[in-house]
């Protein structure tokens, strides 16, 4: 069916990679390395943050540098290189907090290169607490692993939305806002009217945004990492299952959207003739 020879495999993680209870499959895992085995190259492409997103990585393990934070930073995970890094401008970071802290609902967190920074008190605690609360058929495996990519990760607790405007000296990788769904709605609405072309929307959960560089995506930070590595746009595989998978689905010469994707997503792949 497809005639092209595809060079590089690019895997988003959470609903794509690794299963509803945080594992990674031993299947998956052996089907990865039998592809570099005959030559593929396999990255990720995700909207976790690289500590986070590096542990997943090197697990598998990748053969080339990962796009993280929907595209706002690509590492090399074993050199710890730096390959590209497009981050938001602190000042229109900082605006764009301030617009937070006028939403009685919402919640902010800003992801740095190596850190995250929360608005509010013990991150670390809601996070444990809540993969019970989502998790009801629980495993010991998917808990470590959630704890090991959620919890045991750098964050600072910094109490309030103005404690985390007064940390924030360096340009974020992105923000994060979560809250009550007509908020979120109404803030993306306002911002998105205010700076345009300055900021990209995505989401990969229910009533939350992520808000990167007016120049960032999956698809950008994609097409950055298979210039550096002379591989063609038409070379590469991709696979997502969520709303901020999309423009890379579409950008690649090959998007894979997995069964468990959203219908817009499944309904978009299913519309190409790909």
């Amino acid at each position: 069916m497809y005639d092209r020879k595809f060079k590089l495999i690019a895997l988003d993680i959470d609903g794509t990679l690794i299963t509803g209870q945080n594992t990674l499959t031993k299947r998956t895992k052996k089907a990865l390395r039998d592809a570099m085995d005959k030559g593929f190259i396999v990255t990720i492409a995700t909207g976790r943050f690289y500590p986070s997103a590096c542990r997943i990585a090197r697990k598998l393990p990748v053969n080339a540098p990962i796009v993280c934070n929907d595209g706002a930073l690509i590492k090399d995970v074993f050199s710890d290189n730096t390959i590209y890094f497009k981050p938001l401008p602190l000042k229109l970071a900082l605006e764009i907090l301030e617009l937070v802290s006028r939403y009685p609902t919402l919640k902010a967190r800003a992801f740095m290169e190596y850190h995250q920074i929360y608005a509010g008190e013990n991150l670390q605690k809601w996070q444990f607490l809540s993969y019970f609360k989502f998790h009801r058929k629980r495993s010991l495996l998917g808990l470590w692993n959630y704890v090991r990519d959620f919890v045991l990760v750098p964050i600072k607790n910094a109490g309030d939305i103005h404690g985390l405007m007064d940390i924030l000296k360096r340009p974020p990788a992105k923000i994060f806002v979560t809250g009550e769904g007509k908020h979120i709605e109404e803030f993306s609405r306002q911002i998105t009217t205010l700076y345009n072309e300055e900021i990209f929307l995505t989401s990969a959960l229910k009533n939350c945004v992520d808000i990167i560089h007016g120049e960032v995506s999956k698809a950008k930070g994609l097409s950055i990492l298979a210039e550096s590595l002379g591989i063609k746009r038409e070379e590469i595989i991709a696979f997502g299952d969520n709303i901020n998978d999309i423009n890379m689905l579409k950008y690649a010469g090959l998007g894979v959207a997995m069964a468990n994707a959203p219908r817009r997503v499944r309904c978009l792949m299913l519309s190409r003739d790909r």
